[in-house]
């Protein structure tokens, strides 16, 4: 009887196996290789403990309160995971306490922010897919999903579902952190410079090859922070990405734009490039002020501009009446894009070629005048 009873109370403890599967199934139970936020959202964790709790470790169920979020829903894990991840906090929904960490607290009581973008910069790169993809592309700007999600799965190995995720967050952190292309992915890495050393313009597109001697420069000029709530953030990062920079690289150029930092501020450095630049590639959406102050001084100079803009922009009467430009659809679909970038890259080609006519905006004003 002994052994049957030995054996009755054994069998019930091999049944509860199967729950350790249901565990590794909750929110965060798979590993992932990147967070599911951006280091912007993940941040809120450290911001809310630091001003709320005076940076002292809080319970899970007040950071949630504070961030009114349901202490149990899987939101408040992928937050609360995501800030674990960036090394800002210790601690998730399921710990006793949260914490800021040494990173977290030098962002949060950061004494200036050029030391806090350069320790956001430190909670970015310590991601190590994010690392490594910006070493391997040398920069912020990815190239299309079909090129992109080859590398992902073969060279980082991360799962095809997990592509356009992927490329939305790393675009999106790369846009908030000020990283476009190779210059500011150096800064990014660790080459801390002065603002003043900085570079002024970027190279975000090289013609194939991958060689600038002897290529013809084309430098753009268009908005770098989407104003009110009709354009979505990233927008025009967007459009250099899918549409301008590939455009100029299509036609043979080799493509910069200003290193504005996310700042409004037109630098002499980028008049001067804005000047000697073979041909200037102008987006004239929304009208936006530091563009058209642009775009006159090249008109001025009398040397070669391409034009375009969304759909949805007013005409400038001045402009639209004399000289051609190119409305691309603001909708940015897959289909659109495709069918854009191959007009636009024709477009740039003729506006080059015909460089030299004597039907530029201020020879024909200049013939009127004289008339």
């Amino acid at each position: 009887m002994e052994d049957e009873q030995t054996k009755t109370t054994k069998e019930p403890k091999a049944s509860k196996k199967p729950k350790a599967k249901k565990k590794a199934s909750k929110p965060g139970g798979v590993k992932r290789l990147f967070p599911s936020i951006t280091l912007a959202k993940a941040l809120a964790v450290a911001q809310k403990i630091k001003d709320l709790n005076g940076g002292n470790p809080w319970s899970p169920a007040d950071v949630a309160a504070a961030l009114e979020i349901g202490p149990k829903s899987p939101k408040f894990f992928y937050v609360t995971a995501a800030a674990r991840d960036f090394g800002l906090t210790t601690g998730t929904r399921d710990t006793d306490k949260i914490a800021l960490t040494d990173l977290g607290r030098a962002i949060v009581y950061a004494p200036d922010a050029k030391i806090e973008h350069e320790k956001k910069l430190d909670a970015f790169l310590s991601i190590d897919l994010f690392k490594r993809v910006l070493e391997h592309y040398n920069g912020g700007v990815l190239p299309e999903m079909k090129y992109l999600g080859n590398t992902l799965e073969h060279e980082f190995k991360v799962p095809p579902n997990q592509h356009e995720e992927f490329s939305r967050l790393f675009r999106e952190n790369c846009q908030e952190l000020g990283i476009t292309s190779a210059s500011s992915a150096n800064a990014s890495l660790g080459s801390r410079i002065e603002d003043s050393q900085r570079p002024a313009t970027l190279v975000v597109g090289i013609p194939k090859g991958g060689t600038t001697k002897g290529k013809p420069k084309a430098f753009v000029v268009m908005p770098f922070v989407e104003k009110g709530d009709h354009r979505p953030q990233g927008f025009f990062q967007e459009v250099l990405r899918s549409l301008l920079t590939p455009a100029g690289v299509a036609a043979g150029f080799v493509v910069e734009t200003a290193n504005r930092q996310g700042s409004d501020v037109i630098q002499s450095t980028i008049i001067n490039d804005l000047l000697e630049a073979d041909i200037v590639i102008a987006d004239l959406t929304d009208h936006n002020p530091n563009v058209l102050f642009e775009l006159g001084v090249r008109i001025a100079e009398d040397k070669p501009v391409v034009l375009f803009k969304a759909s949805g922009t007013g005409r400038i009467f001045d402009v639209d009446n004399m000289m051609r430009v190119y409305e691309y659809s603001a909708n940015l679909w897959q289909s659109t894009v495709e069918k854009d970038l191959a007009e636009i890259t024709e477009h740039i080609k003729a506006a080059w070629e015909r460089r030299d006519s004597d039907q530029s905006y201020m020879k024909i004003l200049r013939r009127a005048v004289v008339s």
